[in-house]
């Protein structure tokens, strides 16, 4: 009887720890994903400021050629 019990009372220890494993993990990927995307909005942010300051750029040079003729 006391094997029964023992091998009961070590299945559910697996189990909780076999869940908390899985709600551990859970919870890394989510974070991973949320620096993931933020880190994406970030760069698209820097990258439309970067496109925004090339055409300024390239509107002053425009300017700056045309006072030059």
């Amino acid at each position: 009887m006391r094997a029964v019990g023992e091998e009961e009372r070590l299945k559910r220890e697996k189990a909780e720890i076999e869940a908390r494993y899985r709600a551990v993990l859970k919870s890394s990927v989510a974070f991973e994903k949320k620096i993931r995307n933020r880190w994406r909005e970030k760069n698209r942010e820097k990258n439309a400021r970067i496109a925004e300051l090339e055409a300024r750029i390239g509107e002053l040079e425009r300017r700056l050629g045309e006072l030059g003729d």
